[in-house]
């Protein structure tokens, strides 16, 4: 596997309009063919799959088609380059990458279903397309799958340091199914919250799963437990900042190969809703007010695009789609101050992990 080198030109859009170089981006792409041979590995390939099995190639098709389709490798290029930044081989931490992205995979399909989404990826989900049952069962194999791959680092890491990445990631997916149901309550209670609410569920569910938690086995496989409590204090608000981001693009973007505004028909209590509430009720927008209660206290079969699109014209004349950018690129801001207080990161792995600040708030724009 090769080390960092810049590759092909990878750009991304900046909140000014300007077109950036990403090293963050040259980083996942010189390792992205390397994390997705490593999965498959453990995970069955469609074109290997024999038919003399009772019919369980129906099944081993499932458990491939989520790492098939590929996401961006944020979080296992977060792995890599931790460990890169601390000085050992990315080669070190494969294995640990691949684990990282099966778990992805397996919990967005728990997620397609628990939210009733209609995609995944730019098609369409794993429930809508083999039924709720049939897709919960291949994520309950994927995540078995996941430990199988991180188990797997004990003839090239030993048993000591793969037990300690065994720890890392059962702490911070525990972390991860907090959040989620913190998130899962709100919308089935049909609860309102505050902005403090939402940054306990950020920081457990995004901060802790996709920040802290990939550094943190980056660092460990390369010994480096000095840089530990430090990637905290960075993760904490560059989570946020990925987060608010990702709410927003849900409303504003067409990028993102999900379904526009399928967080408001989903119910889910973001940032956007909270400000909005606030504003509503500072200006005494009372019916107003009223309507946003209404299409969150129903079930989704409830809601639709018109209201969708309703709700995005009021986020738009009270300045929440505005104010809630702005609090995205403050918690970046943030980030970057505490990233140079991690101990024991290279300069270029510093500046790739800088860039990579940016592109998780300016993604998709």
């Amino acid at each position: 596997m090769k080390q960092y080198k810049t590759l092909e030109k990878k750009e991304y859009l900046t909140i000014d309009g300007k077109m950036k170089h990403s090293q963050f981006l040259d980083f996942l792409q010189v390792n992205r063919d390397a994390i997705k041979n490593e999965i498959f590995k453990f995970v069955p390939v469609k074109a290997e799959i024999q038919k003399e099995d009772f019919g369980l190639h129906h099944h081993r098709e499932m458990l491939a088609e989520y790492p098939d389709r590929g996401g961006k490798y944020v979080r296992p290029g977060l792995v890599l380059l931790s460990t890169f930044a601390s000085g050992a081989r990315v080669d070190n931490a494969l294995t640990t990458a691949a684990a990282m992205e099966v778990s992805e995979d397996w919990i967005l399909i728990h997620d397609d279903f628990e939210d009733h989404s209609l995609e995944r990826r730019g098609k369409p989900s794993l429930p809508m397309t083999f039924g709720d049952e049939l897709a919960v069962n291949a994520g309950d194999h994927l995540h078995m799958i996941m430990w199988d791959i991180l188990l797997a680092n004990r003839d090239s890491l030993g048993p000591s340091k793969t037990f300690m990445l065994f720890d890392e990631m059962n702490s911070f997916l525990q972390k991860t199914c907090e959040g989620q149901y913190l998130e899962l309550s709100w919308n089935q209670g049909k609860k309102f919250i505050t902005e403090e609410e939402y940054y306990a569920m950020v920081d457990r569910k995004t901060g802790w799963y996709t920040i802290i938690g990939p550094l943190r086995l980056g660092a460990i496989v390369a010994d480096n437990m000095k840089a530990l409590e430090p990637l905290v204090d960075f993760g904490i608000p560059l989570g946020r900042a990925f987060q608010i981001h990702d709410d927003w693009l849900n409303v504003f973007s067409t990028k993102t190969g999900k379904e526009l505004g399928g967080d408001i028909l989903e119910g889910k209590r973001t940032l956007l809703l909270v400000k909005l509430m606030s504003e509503l009720s500072d200006k005494n927008e009372d019916e107003h007010l009223a309507w946003v209660k209404n299409i969150y206290s129903v079930d989704r079969s409830q809601r639709d695009f018109f209201m969708t699109r309703h709700l995005i014209e009021l986020y738009e004349e009270f300045g929440v789609r505005e104010w809630v950018r702005e609090k995205a690129k403050t918690f970046a801001e943030e980030a970057k101050v505490n990233l140079n207080e991690i101990p024991n990161f290279s300069v270029e792995g510093l500046d790739i992990l800088r860039d990579a600040t940016d592109f998780l708030v300016n993604r998709e724009l």
